[in-house]
């Protein structure tokens, strides 16, 4: 007996009207442009670039000749290597993405600009001289990040870095993480610096090297 209600319900919402608006927004939650954090972050991954010295070291063994696979032919630099990605956040949404630095690097003097931490420098321009710098460049909202600012004049020493900062990135936009230096000379981890938890660690990367890793994306408020 209860079967063959259940049957005649059927058969009766079939010959009835459409169903109530209100299951409608059931169907429509999850817009088809809405991008997760997840995969928004995960489209910034493998953001690594290395500078490693090869052959003798020089200057008491403080410098090196980085790696010559990584010259260039350009009228401006000697080393400009860069990685490009396409943010896939939300499209036209702008984003705070936390990101965390890490490496080892030599320092970088600038002029102008803002400082967000003591080694993230906000746009200005990087002075004249053959230390290298290491960036980020985000194309929409347009601004160019140094990670390796310095605020002791340059010189022949390294410095690890580990720190966390928040910027703001448009989906769809492309984000440029570069290594750049006009000549091919750069400061050897003479001191032996290690970062810990990322590689070559426990041992210290010969070289320099940086890295960044998002930790977390967020519609900005």
């Amino acid at each position: 007996m209860i079967l063959a209600l259940g049957i005649a319900s059927i058969a009766a919402g079939c010959a009835a009207t459409p169903p109530p608006a209100a299951a409608t927004p059931n169907v429509a939650a999850a817009p088809v442009t809405a991008v997760s954090s997840g995969s928004a972050a995960a489209s910034l991954a493998g953001l690594r670039i290395e500078v490693p010295c090869k052959g003798d070291k020089f200057g008491e063994n403080t410098e090196c000749h980085w790696d010559p696979a990584l010259m260039v032919t350009d009228p401006k630099w000697k080393l400009k290597t860069e990685i490009v990605k396409t943010f896939s956040g939300a499209p036209g949404v702008v984003h705070d993405v936390t990101i965390r630095v890490r490496g080892v690097v030599e320092p970088k003097n600038f002029t102008g600009g803002t400082v967000e931490h003591e080694h993230f420098q906000v746009g200005g321009t990087p002075d004249v001289d053959h230390y290298n710098f290491y960036s980020l460049k985000v194309s929409d909202p347009p601004e160019s990040y140094t990670v390796n600012r310095s605020d002791k004049k340059v010189g022949h020493f390294l410095f690890p870095i580990d720190y966390t900062v928040t910027v703001p990135i448009r989906g769809g936009a492309t984000v440029t993480l570069g290594a750049y230096d006009d000549n091919d000379i750069s400061i050897a981890n003479h001191q032996k610096i290690v970062v810990p938890e990322i590689p070559p660690a426990p041992a210290p990367f010969d070289g320099q090297f940086f890295q960044l890793d998002v930790l977390a994306v967020a519609p900005k408020r």
